[in-house]
């Protein structure tokens, strides 16, 4: 039986059987094979050094903190009496080691109104026995509120990510009651520039007082001389002999 060639258009080699080449171009197909993958056995075995040596190895990811400062509008706090109000200014810093920083401002937004609500609430709560002319009393007490009420720094989480606020507080008067105090505190400024003005110039005079030299006291009369009271006994006693003199040898008497 003769078999049919693979190919209708190309004539069989006359003399050779189609099932002679078949199994010669199979041997020939193996023995290709063997020999390629002989090669790529002995070249990946002798580049795998090199490739270990280019293979990326990723370092462990070192946490990085990020910051951000934001400054939200004033609250309103209503004083004593609720008829003026505070004007309480913050500072929220926020820092997070977890977030992307692509991702840090969306998530400060998401968490900013939570903060804000928060310190408002301890504001409201604190001035509302402050007098509207007394600024530093609501700000102390805010003050004393956060250190011991509520401490910072504020957390706040999303997922994995975890924030951290710190707020820090200014408290300014209403513009109304800065309109009604303004004449009395030019006048208390002015009575205090007199007063310094008054304290310099004794200073000043005292400071003269010490580098002029003290005037030169007037001269003391002299003593008068006392007299001599040899000439004086000389004079009463005419037969005292001075003092300085020897005394006259008396004569002898004559013998008769």
């Amino acid at each position: 039986m003769t078999g049919e060639p693979d190919d209708p258009g190309r004539r069989p080699t006359p003399g050779v059987p189609v099932d002679g080449r078949r199994r010669r171009w199979a041997a020939r197909a193996r023995a290709l094979g063997d020999a390629a993958r002989s090669r790529t056995r002995r070249f990946w075995a002798g580049a795998q050094p090199t490739l270990r040596q280019l293979w990326w190895s990723e370092a462990p990811a070192t946490p990085v903190t990020t910051v951000d400062r934001r400054f939200p509008e004033p609250l309103v706090a209503p004083a004593q009496g609720q008829v003026y109000v505070f004007l309480v200014r913050a500072t929220f810093t926020w820092s997070s080691d977890t977030a992307r920083p692509e991702l840090f401002g969306w998530y400060v937004d998401y968490f900013q109104p939570q903060a804000t609500q928060r310190l408002r609430r301890l504001a409201v709560r604190c001035a509302v026995e402050v007098p509207p002319h007394r600024p530093g009393e609501l700000l102390a007490a805010l003050t004393a509120a956060l250190a011991a009420d509520d401490p910072p720094p504020w957390t706040y989480a999303r997922g994995e990510v975890s924030f951290a606020c710190e707020p820090d507080v200014t408290v300014h008067l209403d513009e109304r009651v800065r309109r009604l105090l303004q004449p009395y505190w030019e006048q208390r400024i002015a009575l205090e520039c007199e007063r310094d003005l008054a304290r310099r110039r004794i200073e000043y005079a005292q400071e003269r007082d010490r580098s002029t030299p003290p005037d030169p006291p007037p001269p003391r009369p002299a003593a008068p001389i006392p007299p001599d009271r040899t000439r004086q006994t000389r004079a009463d006693h005419p037969g005292t002999p001075h003092p300085r003199q020897p005394h006259a040898a008396t004569p002898a008497p004559t013998p008769r």
